[in-house]
C-alpha cells in the first residue's frame, strides 16, 4: 500500500509500466513470498504458527525478512524514481535488524507497529524533502496505527512495551537513514 501511495504523491514522471513492475515486485516480495516462506516453516514443524508468538520462533523469519527487504531496496536503488522508495526499504532492514538482535536480549517486537510506524517516518521525511502537505496521510496512517496497536493488544499479541518499541524502531530507523542519506 506505502509503494501505492508513494507513486500516487511522487513529484516526478514515472512510466505506469514502470510503476506497475515496481508494484508487483514489491508486492510480491513483502506479502506472497514472506506468507508462502512461513506456510512453509509451519508444514515442517519450525514453527507453530504464523503469528511467531515466541522469540526462537522469530528468529529465523525475522532474518528472511531482513534479507528480502536489503534486496528490494538494493534493486530499487537502481530506478531513478524508486530511490526515495529504495530508502524506505533501507529503513524497514535497519528497523529488522535491531529487532533481530533484540530477540537475543529476549525482547519482543511489534512488527505490525514497526511497518506502520516505519511508513509514518518514510512519508514524513518524504513531505519534508518534497516541500508537500501530507498531513491528511500522515494523519490517516497514525489513526491505522492506533487501530493496528489497540488489536495487537486486545488480542493479547504484545504487551504495551512492545508496541511503543515498534513505534519508536520504526520511526527512529526511517528517519535515521533519511538523515544518513540526505547528508
Amino acid at each position: 500500500l506505502g509503494t501505492i501511495i508513494y507513486f500516487i504523491i511522487l513529484p516526478r514522471y514515472t512510466s505506469k509500466d514502470l510503476e506497475l513492475l515496481v508494484i508487483s515486485a514489491v508486492f510480491i516480495g513483502t506479502y506472497i513470498i514472506p506468507l508462502l516462506f512461513l506456510y512453509t516453516l509451519k508444514s515442517y514443524g519450525a514453527i507453530k504458527d504464523i503469528h511467531l508468538r515466541n522469540y526462537q520462533e522469530r528468529k529465523f523469519p525475522i532474518l528472511f525478512f531482513i534479507s528480502i527487504s536489503f534486496l528490494i531496496s538494493t534493486l530499487l536503488k537502481k530506478i531513478p524514481t524508486a530511490i526515495d522508495l529504495s530508502l524506505f526499504f533501507y529503513g524497514m532492514t535497519l528497523a529488522m535488524t535491531i529487532t533481530y538482535i533484540l530477540l537475543y536480549a529476549k525482547i519482543k517486537v511489534s512488527l505490525h507497529m514497526l511497518g506502520i510506524s516505519g511508513l509514518i517516518g518514510f512519508f514524513s521525511f518524504f513531505s519534508f524533502k518534497f516541500k508537500l502537505n501530507l498531513l491528511f496521510l500522515i494523519a490517516v496512517l497514525l489513526i491505522v496505527s492506533g487501530l493496528i496497536a489497540t488489536s495487537r493488544l486486545k488480542l493479547n499479541a504484545h504487551n504495551i512495551k512492545e508496541i511503543y518499541l515498534g513505534i519508536i524502531i520504526g520511526v527512529v530507523s526511517e528517519w535515521g537513514v533519511y538523515l544518513i542519506y540526505n547528508i
